[in-house]
């Protein structure tokens, strides 16, 4: 049984309900009230697909208690997600049928700043090779990609503006799939073979797609902040990302925070992103320290100093937390989230960062949107590269937005 032919295209009702059933299994194997919850179907239509889908050997089950665990059935191929960031890029890969936990990583000190021509090569070969590792006869099935830039729900595309180190022209999912199909060609000696097109979403949105499925699944409304060297946000409402009407919504880092403040790329002013994006905090820390003292390597070293008592690195941080909340706050007094989960390079300050940070949002949200005895909660991300794998969940599961 090939994955591809899984999810190849329904017709009719009844074979669409098969089908949110199987990129259901696909995402998380579960009981049948969790797949109803996921799918958003009736229990007894649920129970049904089950039912023929079990039949025909491509789920398997077995007793739970009271309910019914889903599995799906060992499949041939392989899914795939990319998480391109600036600085470096994240590759997660599994066998359809398999765990989050039985993925395969790797890590590469490419991103969109080397240049596209640089990172779609370094990344097509290194997908290549971990397809690879499956051995035969698994195949490159599906391939998510996970931008740290806005993408258009009704195109598929970068949303104006398009902000460095990408041009307006760049469509950087059709240039990986021209390269893998390049690579593929050269060590086949034939013509251009059939490969899936990567899938395009922004890496916030995925991250809290991933949190949604593997950490937090039940939880009505999710809001995933990714920290890193840009600052975005994901929302995850009633089972499904909401994107906004051009692509536009979770641009938390391009918050006006200071008036008068630095200039930003997206043409602002004094956006949040300026203040504690990763790279913005090590250059203000390195005009404090001039020459006189080795500055910080990168926010990952001023995060290892601040552990060791570095009076500068753990102010720095403190306070990026705290503008990170006051932030978070004004978010919560408007869509009123039961979970806040901080992602990217800056949550791994742990509570050097969260402490202030949840401070900063009860200084700013009003009660009843971070009372805990509601649910509420602010924490950070649990689900390693978490939007690595919400890309590869968006190629198992097919996007939700293009006409």
């Amino acid at each position: 049984m090939r994955l591809r032919e899984l999810l190849s295209g329904a017709r009719g009702a009844k074979q669409e309900n098969r089908q949110k059933i199987i990129r259901a299994v696909l995402s998380r194997a579960g009981n049948q009230t969790d797949l109803v919850r996921r799918s958003g179907m009736s229990s007894a239509t649920v129970s049904e697909a089950v039912r023929e889908l079990e039949r025909n050997g491509i789920v398997r089950t077995e007793k739970q208690g009271r309910d019914t665990l889903v599995r799906l059935a060992p499949v041939e191929g392989v899914a795939v997600g990319v998480e391109l960031g600036y600085q470096k890029t994240v590759i997660v890969g599994r066998l359809a049928h398999q765990e989050r936990h039985e993925c395969v990583s790797r890590t590469l000190q490419v991103g969109a700043s080397s240049g596209e021509t640089h990172w779609v090569r370094a990344v097509a070969v290194a997908v290549q090779e971990l397809v690879s590792e499956f051995g035969e006869p698994h195949d490159l099935a599906t391939l998510g990609l996970a931008v740290p830039r806005m993408i258009s729900p009704r195109t598929g595309r970068f949303a104006p503006p398009t902000l460095p180190p990408w041009e307006k022209e760049s469509v950087p999912d059709v240039s990986l799939a021209e390269e893998l199909a390049d690579l593929r060609a050269a060590a086949g000696g034939g013509g251009r073979p059939s490969l899936p097109r990567p899938l395009l979403d922004n890496d916030a949105n995925l991250g809290a797609l991933a949190e949604s499925v593997y950490a937090h699944s039940g939880r009505e409304i999710l809001l995933y902040v990714k920290a890193s060297t840009g600052v975005g946000a994901g929302l995850f409402v009633g089972g499904r990302l909401f994107r906004g009407a051009n692509g536009v919504a979770g641009e938390l880092g391009h918050v006006m925070v200071d008036p008068n403040g630095r200039f930003c790329l997206c043409g602002g002013r004094g956006c949040l992103e300026t203040l504690i994006g990763a790279d913005r905090l090590v250059d203000r820390a390195r005009l404090v320290l001039g020459d006189k003292i080795t500055a910080y390597r990168g926010l990952a070293d001023m995060i290892d100093k601040a552990r060791t008592g570095d009076a500068l690195a753990g102010r720095m941080l403190r306070e990026a937390g705290t503008q990170l909340g006051y932030a978070i706050g004004n978010v919560c007094n408007i869509i009123n989230p039961n979970v806040v989960v901080v992602g990217g390079s800056l949550a791994q300050a742990g509570s050097l960062v969260l402490g202030p940070c949840r401070d900063a949002i009860e200084a700013t949200a009003m009660t009843a949107a971070y009372e805990a005895d509601t649910g509420f909660v602010v924490e950070a991300s649990t689900v390693e590269h978490a939007s690595a794998q919400g890309a590869l969940l968006l190629g198992l599961e097919g996007t939700t937005y293009r006409d």
